[in-house]
């Protein structure tokens, strides 16, 4: 057996002559959202764009205000009116005011704005000027949204590879990011061995079972960044392997993944269907349960996996071996988080491998509660259902009592 390090090395590796061969390519703004960005961006302007009223009120000079009180107010006249997106009519000299609106620019010669509720507005009759009468000192820079503050132009904001969030289609949006440069989705092609098996949708007869861990890995596929290819189900013969392969290699898909087919039966054929096709065989067995038999071969820039038939194995290896790999070929970087938690369930291995437990967990008083699930064999469907993470014991014979700690890997 090779160890999960070892082998999660020894991919990467492999995947390195993939990886300068991402493409790039353009997408609506609209359309963005998670998509994986290809450039760094760099504001080419400031945000705001100008000087700006962060309220309903009125410009004008801090200076005009001095010694203004509520027995004593200082009255200016209000020659403007600006309104969020025009333009000031006119710069504002001494004595003067501009009504302003939120997000109005500032005309020039203000430096400061007083809300409208603390204002007393007079005149505006036929033969009188309309003023305003302020009742205290205003502060320079006061009720001001000043150009830049948020956003310096020149300002580095996003690196390539970021996955793009609600958040940063804002930013692209306001600096008039569109359409945006991302990497294309890798195809990942996936298929099921099996002369037992079934389509989701079809009828089940004695003996058979429906296939499953198909759409398991596709969606697994999918949280990476990747666009998962239905390569089908595959008949329990090396002639059909290869045919599918084939299919494959014809796809230029980067990386075909399989499930079943990969222990020491009869009927497994994975690995010498890779043999036959000329692929270079990287390890055929991970020190893992569940998910050992993981068989991995290179041939022409392309990367084979075959995984186990059990959904337990399957999924396990597809989190902790191929998750990061496709996330990589997406152009992100996306690991299964590790943290510590305490666990509410004592928990016994007798020996063998580093093992992984289905489980779910939560925080409660800055610590994180985790609880194993019954019935961890690896044909379990139920348990991956119901997990948020799962529990790593490490090889050799384990002890864990309630309320010790454990290393917990939380799934996407």
């Amino acid at each position: 057996m090779i160890s999960l390090e070892n082998a999660r090395e020894l991919i990467a590796e492999k995947l390195q002559p993939l990886l300068s061969g991402k493409t790039i390519e353009t997408v609506k703004l609209w359309e963005a959202g998670g998509r994986v960005l290809a450039q760094t961006v760099i504001a080419a302007e400031s945000v705001p764009p100008f000087d700006r009223s962060l309220v309903d009120g009125f410009a004008l000079l801090a200076a005009d205000t001095k010694g203004a009180r509520e027995s004593d107010p200082v009255k200016l006249e209000i020659v403007d009116t600006i309104a969020a997106g025009a333009v000031p009519r006119q710069p504002l000299a001494p004595g003067k005011a501009a009504k302003i609106f939120t997000g109005a620019p500032l005309p020039e010669g203000a430096d400061s704005v007083i809300k409208k509720e603390e204002v007393i507005e007079t005149g505006g009759t036929p033969g009188s000027a309309q003023m305003v009468m302020i009742k205290r000192k205003v502060a320079a820079g006061e009720g001001i949204s000043f150009r830049g503050e948020d956003i310096a132009a020149g300002e580095h904001l996003l690196n390539a590879g970021t996955v793009l969030t609600a958040a940063h289609l804002g930013v692209l949006a306001t600096l008039g990011f569109d359409p945006v440069p991302v990497y294309a989705k890798p195809k990942i092609g996936i298929f099921a061995t099996g002369n037992e098996l079934v389509e989701a949708c079809g009828e089940r007869k004695q003996g058979q079972i429906r296939v499953s861990n198909i759409y398991t890995l596709a969606e697994i596929v999918r949280q990476a960044g990747g666009i998962p290819v239905n390569l089908g189900l595959v008949k329990d013969r090396v002639a059909d392997v290869l045919k599918v392969y084939e299919k494959a290699q014809r796809l230029e898909l980067p990386l075909v993944i399989s499930t079943g087919g990969t222990a020491s039966g009869a009927y497994d054929f994975v690995r010498e269907a890779m043999e036959t096709s000329g692929a270079l065989r990287l390890f055929s067995k991970v020190a893992i349960r569940p998910g050992a038999p993981v068989v991995a071969a290179v041939k022409e820039g392309q990367l084979l996996f075959g995984l186990s038939g059990n959904p337990g194995g399957a999924a396990v290896a597809m989190y902790l071996l191929l998750y990061p790999l496709i996330a990589r070929l997406s152009g992100s970087y996306k690991e299964l988080e590790r943290s510590q938690g305490r666990i509410t369930k004592p928990l016994v291995a007798r020996g063998g491998v580093r093992r992984f437990i289905w489980a779910a967990s939560y925080e409660q008083d800055n610590q994180i509660i985790v609880t194993p699930f019954e019935n961890q064999f690896c044909g379990t469907i139920k348990n991956h259902a119901q997990s948020n993470c799962l529990i790593e014991l490490p090889a050799g014979e384990v002890e864990i009592a309630i309320d010790d700690p454990v290393v917990i890997w939380k799934l996407p």
